[in-house]
């Protein structure tokens, strides 16, 4: 038999260097451990082949995969979306890089066992096909109102620093409820309190209700 045959029939695999894994050994005939230590250094050598092919392959992927991205990315590959209409989940969808890329961008989402989802009204204003650059200009106001956002967030939090640090209390940041975290209290709840303090370090406490 060839190595080939040996590593089917018998499902070889590599296991340390210079040895390999047969399943159920022990219960091989003498005869047939004996025929495959002798073919071991082909057995260990075509499994070597096929680990570095999958390597290679492997790379290729990556590299291809790569360059679909910088290609989409420059403007010279266009977005592709497609419908997808299932038997439980229908909607617009994409692959590859492009998923990928529209996730960062906010405009896909993944959904396990389905893949990424790409909102219809985003394709009522772009199409079906699209550049990167049209994907930017789309997701600007949303991107510019969240940056706005944050930017008030950020200013009021600093507020509250400034505040404890001129009148030398302490300052609530936040406040939010949870379970009680010990058993041993007969508490449901507990109230949990984030506090900007004077010296503009941040201060966490709670207490139970009862």
């Amino acid at each position: 038999m060839t190595a080939t045959e040996l590593i089917k029939k018998y499902s070889i695999s590599l296991y340390i260097e210079g040895q390999i894994r047969v399943p159920n050994a022990k219960k091989l005939s003498q005869k047939t451990r004996d025929m495959l230590i002798a073919a071991k250094p082909e057995i260990i050598a075509e499994l070597q082949r096929r680990e570095q092919e999958e390597t290679e392959r492997k790379v290729a992927k990556l590299a291809e995969q790569e360059g679909e991205r910088q290609a989409i990315l420059s403007g010279q590959k266009l977005i592709q979306v497609r419908y997808h209409d299932g038997e439980h989940l229908s909607g617009w969808e994409v692959f590859g890089p492009a998923a990928s890329i529209l996730a960062g961008l906010g405009i896909a989402k993944e959904i396990t066992y389905w893949g990424y989802h790409i909102n219809s009204n985003i394709i009522e204003t772009l199409g079906q096909e699209f550049t990167y650059q049209q994907a930017v200009e789309y997701m600007r106001p949303a991107v510019e109102a969240k940056k706005e956002a944050q930017k008030k967030k950020d200013a009021e939090r600093q507020a509250k620093f400034d505040e404890a640090r001129e009148t030398g209390k302490p300052v609530l940041l936040r406040k939010w409820s949870t379970g009680c975290c010990d058993p041993r209290e007969e508490c449901s709840m507990d109230i949990h309190n984030e506090l900007a303090m004077p010296d503009g370090t941040v201060k966490h406490d709670w207490c139970h209700t009862y």
